[in-house]
């Protein structure tokens, strides 16, 4: 059975920088990386810029995905071990194919019930994430604050609230923490559903484009060649794409969980998982409304603006300090960090071959990825500065500042209401 070395669960927690284009040899150096959103969370750069003078933070606005998980289902699990099965008892298998099929079975008995729920790893981060958060901002995190939490109802999601939640009431005894996963709370830390989304005409010939593509990049005929002694007789029973597509859910699914030691990256090579990547980044970018002439999907992430928003004018006006924290998905993330104009999630084009050299989804939806604001204010002075990082590292948004990484609030607070007044968004009435 292939194993994953210590050396490459050492990379898993590689550090990127942030805004960089994607290139072949970066892949190849990292084959990692090639798991998307499903690769795990890098370590980020741990630059912190310092606040201007007189400047010190009083409140942070947080929004961040569940960590490391089981696949959601065991669909991908039940399809193999039938397929693989029915190949064994044929005699079809080659000793290659005997091999996968026995892996198979190992990470699907132990994927057995766990569907979508946390792992080990997945709570590992998120207390990184809170502890970083409590290093990064001492001014503020060792004052007695009122923490407000939400999540959405997903078991994996409260989960990882709790962990992050329970590694600051450590950190931080005087913290006042709330949690809630409520249906109020499901207005906004979830894609917004009832939020009317205009269709088009480009929307529908992008999506036939991305199924061609797909079906090239994760063809499944080399895995088919190599784990079958006849292929041919193979298909009569198993479609090669849908195949080659389950394979590498489970060969990403398998960075979440490095305490089984297992690893599938070997049935596809390092050429195969990019592709793979390849295939599934472009998904993502079509399936948000990311991509030129795509269907506008990120429109249900505004909810989740107008409550950051509105959360911060409360906040400053109060003239009080605290955090809050949000906890959902990576179709919120990835939208959301989109609408916000951040550099990483800039860049997309139609052209489904090069998309990856430009637009990178382990950049900005890896296990546990997050979104922060950090407010600043000094004494006797109105104006207040903000920052913004994507998975804790500082990157930028369109609007204009003399003080970058810092945004004067009042700039940025007029900037996203407007966007949200432009988009004229309709409701659904049923």
């Amino acid at each position: 059975m292939k194993r994953i070395s210590l050396f490459l669960f050492g990379l898993i927690l590689l550090v990127w920088s942030a805004g960089a284009q994607t290139s072949r040899e970066e892949l190849l150096s990292h084959i990692e990386l090639t798991a998307g959103n499903y690769a795990n969370y890098p370590i980020p750069t741990g630059h912190i810029t310092p606040a201007p003078k007189g400047y010190e933070p009083f409140y942070i606005s947080h929004y961040g995905r569940h960590g490391a998980r089981y696949m959601t289902g065991d669909k991908q699990y039940k399809r193999l071990t039938a397929q693989l099965d029915s190949a064994h008892r044929a005699g079809l298998l080659t000793p290659y194919g005997e091999d996968v099929r026995q892996r198979i079975i190992i990470a699907a008995a132990d994927a057995k019930g766990r569907a979508g729920s946390l792992t080990p790893l997945g709570a590992k981060q998120h207390k990184a994430i809170a502890k970083r958060m409590f290093d990064n901002y001492p001014e503020l995190m060792t004052k007695p604050l009122k923490v407000i939490a939400n999540s959405s109802n997903s078991r994996r999601v409260v989960h990882s609230m709790e962990f992050f939640c329970e590694e600051l009431k450590e950190l931080n005894p005087s913290f006042d923490i709330s949690m809630a996963a409520d249906d109020e709370a499901q207005f906004y830390v979830r894609a917004n559903r009832s939020i009317e989304v205009p269709k088009n005409e480009t929307d529908g010939p992008l999506y036939d484009k991305l199924r061609a593509f797909k079906r090239k990049m994760l063809s499944g005929r080399p895995q088919m060649k190599a784990m079958f002694n006849d292929p041919d007789k193979a298909r009569a029973f198993i479609d090669h794409y849908q195949f080659a597509d389950d394979l590498y859910n489970v060969a990403s699914d398998m960075y979440c969980l490095p305490e089984l030691g297992l690893s599938f990256t070997d049935v596809f090579g390092d050429e195969g998982m990019i592709d793979a990547f390849r295939a599934y980044n472009a998904s993502w970018c079509l399936w948000e409304g990311l991509m030129p002439g795509a269907r506008k999907n990120y429109l249900m992430i505004y909810p989740l603006l107008q409550n950051f928003l509105d959360n911060a004018s409360e906040m400053i006006a109060s003239g009080g300090s605290g955090l809050r924290l949000r906890f959902g998905h990576d179709d919120v993330v990835l939208p959301f960090s989109y609408v916000l104009g951040f550099q990483e999630s800039t860049g997309a084009t139609d052209d489904m071959e090069t998309l990856h050299q430009h637009f990178s989804i382990f950049r900005l939806i890896p296990m546990g990825a997050n979104i922060q604001w950090v407010f600043y204010r000094k004494p006797r002075s109105k104006d207040i500065l903000v920052k913004f990082l994507m998975n804790e590292n500082e990157t930028s948004i369109p609007v204009k500042t003399d003080c970058y990484p810092f945004y004067h609030w009042k700039d940025v607070e007029a900037y996203y209401r407007n966007i949200i007044k432009e988009a004229n968004l309709t409701w659904q009435t049923r």
